[in-house]
């Protein structure tokens, strides 16, 4: 939290920090009338709601961080496998970056910017290919859970069905992964629980 509190400071002072997106605060409470609240093709509210703001501001950031993380990895990575695959998994953060942009920018909200050049040059290895293939992996499961939590509490259905078709994208970009490491042998099996049935067999 001390090390968020100064990177914010130094932002500030900088003149770097955009601010999110945000909602007026209501002054009188509302209730939904009709089910086409849900609904955009029956003529839907014109505005996204705070949660929904949030998850796409949220879910631009971290491809964001995704597009730049594999900009390093592509320039550092060995194994042209491994190489391929974070080729391919930028690709798919600026895509899905791009989608999660055109809701905001369609209701007028600023969108987070990139930090992608702010990638060096470099192209000596710092982290070996298992590492950098580990540390994709983990991002992208996180990316999933948050499309999930995102679908939870999004309540609108074209941005619920933006998010079940990019998660189902992910999904099978992760099983690509995942077949990497297992041929390279990069793909350690976690602790596993008593196999009670197979003792009862034996």
């Amino acid at each position: 939290m001390e090390l968020e509190n100064k990177a914010t400071l130094i932002l500030l002072d900088k003149g770097l920090a955009t601010r999110p997106p945000f909602n007026p605060y209501p002054d009188k409470v509302e209730f939904i009338q009709k089910q086409s609240f849900f609904l955009e093709s029956l003529g839907r509210r014109g505005a996204l709601s705070g949660t929904e703001v949030t998850h796409l501001h949220f879910n631009i950031e971290t491809n964001q961080l995704g597009a730049a993380l594999s900009t390093g990895f592509i320039q550092t990575a060995q194994n042209k496998q491994a190489r391929n695959y974070f080729i391919r998994g930028k690709e798919i953060a600026l895509k899905h970056t791009k989608v999660f942009r055109d809701y905001l920018e369609k209701h007028s909200l600023p969108a987070p910017g990139g930090i992608e050049p702010e990638v060096t040059e470099s192209t000596v290895p710092v982290f070996s290919d298992k590492l950098m293939m580990f540390h994709f992996s983990v991002m992208i499961y996180a990316g999933i859970g948050n499309y999930g939590v995102a679908i939870s509490e999004s309540q609108r259905s074209d941005l619920v069905i933006d998010y079940s078709r990019l998660n189902a994208e992910i999904l099978k970009y992760s099983e690509d992964g995942i077949n990497i490491l297992v041929a390279n042998e990069w793909l350690e099996q976690p602790p596993l629980s008593i196999d009670r049935q197979n003792f009862s067999k034996n």
